[in-house]
This record gives C-alpha cells, structure tokens and sequence, in this order.
C-alpha cells in the first residue's frame, strides 16, 4: 500500500549547484527573472540529485530549465526522466502553502515535486510529489497540504518503464527488439510478399512473437495534424509459414483492461489486422493469444 503521507527530505546544495544557477540567472535581462532562474535551477539539481542518489537515471541538461532561450521566456523548472517523462521541480519559499503552477508547463508532466528552500541556500527539503493527473485547476494551483510520499513517484517511474513510449519512436528511439521491419522479414519471404507499405509520414516497427508458433506483428504509428495518432496492428506467419494458425487472437485493451477490439485468425488467412486512433498520453496494450499461450505489450501514446 502506498503511504500517502511525504516524508520530508533534506537535500545539500553542491557549489556547483550554485554555479549553474549563477551562470543561467547572470544571463536573465532583470533581476526578477534572474532570481526566478536561480531558484528553478537550483530546485530541478536537488531533485536530480535525490534521484541520482538511488540510482534513477535523469538526463539534466534535456529539460526545458537547462535550454537558455526557452527557460528566458518561459517560467521552467523540469527534470527528464528518459523513458518516463518530465518531472516538474517547484520551488517553495518560506510562508508559502500553495503554488501556481504556469500554465506554460502544465503539459506533458507525469508530476510535481515541492522544493522548500532554506534561508542561506545550502539545503533544500523536498516537501513530497504530486502526480500531474491530480491536478485539475486553472489555473492550476498545488496545495502544499495535497503532496504525497514519492512512492507515487517511484510507483509512476516503474510503471512507465515498463511501457513502450510511442512518442520515442518519432525521435529514433526504439526498443531493441522493435525492429526495422525489412529485416523482421528478411527470412520469411512469404510474409514480405504482403506486408503493408507504409505511408510517407508512417514509422513502422516488428518483432518476432513466439508462441506456440511463430508470428510477425508489424505496428504503423501515423500522426496526424492534432494530437491523435492512426495506429495499425498487423499479425504475419513466421517461420516461412503459408498461413496464420487458426484461432490465433490479436486483441486490443484500454488502460482499464478492458477489450477494446479483437480479430481472430481464420483457416488460409494469411495475415489480420486491427486500426485504431490513439490521443496523446493515452494508454492500451496489445495481447496476442495462441492456445495456452499469450503475450501482451504495454504502450503509451
């Protein structure tokens, strides 16, 4: 069970700490912004930190707080967390009980971490984390009294690891076994004779399922002009086989485990498939199921 109470935890403020944050505010046209610079600097570097500190990657300079033209327009204090998303880093002042968080990055946050600054900046304490799905103001304000414990965070981090990002896959990052599907089915000749050819704008991906037989899923991921993605599902025979084993189920669940949609193979059917559109951060997983045996795959869009 998730302990829902934060533990506040003290986090030491390096010198170097402070020089990144000297050099970014230095570069602010007046002393406000300079002093908000400072400040989000300093709290994204106490959370990467932390998180350093049990072995959770964080890619620091990737965020939008380390990029000089975007943290001068915009009020920004986020950590990447490869793979799993972007962590916003507060900073909370003395006296303060709440936050109000700009709407500039609201978007495209899997959480908030609380950073209590101390009066001489050799510490910080960080106050607890709330996940971004919590928050439905607008604007959107972070009561200091609704943060819980980073089990949440570390609950968030696992889960999403084990998912695969789609949205990766537009910047060239795949999974390993997630191949370029001209080599998925260099070996299986029949298969490649009918493999759908994807459109200009299409990035497409396959891997080898081992079931009671082998077959070859082949995923489209399409993007369109808002934030919805056209995704195609397709199963293939492997092993040079002519048809699909009968009975063999391609199904399709939302985030809730629910079925969403499912084809099953027919006798001769030599490949089946699926569409469907997908919004941006939605979930769904896809099963495949031969006899006894099944797998099922994780994705967030």
């Amino acid at each position: 069970m998730t302990n829902t109470q934060p533990d506040v935890l003290s986090v030491p403020l390096p010198q170097n700490a402070h020089r990144w944050a000297e050099e970014f505010a230095s570069q602010q046209d007046n002393p406000l912004k300079g002093k908000q610079v400072y400040l989000n600097t300093l709290a994204v570097y106490a959370v990467h930190s932390y998180l350093k500190w049990l072995n959770i990657e964080t890619a620091l300079n990737q965020g939008d707080s380390w990029h000089r033209g975007l943290r001068a327009i915009f009020d920004v204090a986020d950590l990447v967390l490869p793979g799993v998303g972007k962590l916003e880093c507060r900073p909370v002042l003395p006296g303060e009980a709440a936050i109000v968080l700009p709407p500039t990055m609201t978007q495209e946050r899997i959480g908030y971490v609380a950073v209590q600054f101390s009066q001489q900046l050799d510490y910080v304490e960080l106050l607890g984390f709330l996940p971004a799905r919590e928050i439905a103001e607008s604007p959107a304000i972070l009561q200091i009294t609704q943060l819980q414990s980073f089990d949440s965070l570390f609950e968030i981090i696992q889960m999403r690891s084990l998912l695969i990002n789609l949205r990766q896959w537009l910047t060239g990052i795949f999974q390993p076994d997630w191949q370029p599907p001209e080599l998925v089915f260099a070996n299986n000749f029949r298969s490649s004779s009918t493999m759908t050819r994807p459109s200009t704008n299409s990035i497409s991906r396959a891997k080898v399922i081992n079931l009671e037989s082998q077959v070859l899923l082949l995923m489209q991921l399409t993007p369109t002009d808002s934030e919805v993605f056209n995704i195609c599902l397709r199963i293939y025979p492997g092993n040079d086989s002519i048809h699909l084993p009968p009975d063999l189920q391609l199904i399709v669940l939302d985030e809730a485990g629910n079925t969403g949609m499912e084809a099953q193979a027919r006798s001769a059917d030599d490949w089946m498939q699926l569409e469907f559109s997908c919004q941006h951060e939605e979930k769904f997983s896809v099963k495949i199921v031969l006899g006894e045996t099944s797998l099922m795959e994780e994705f967030v869009v």
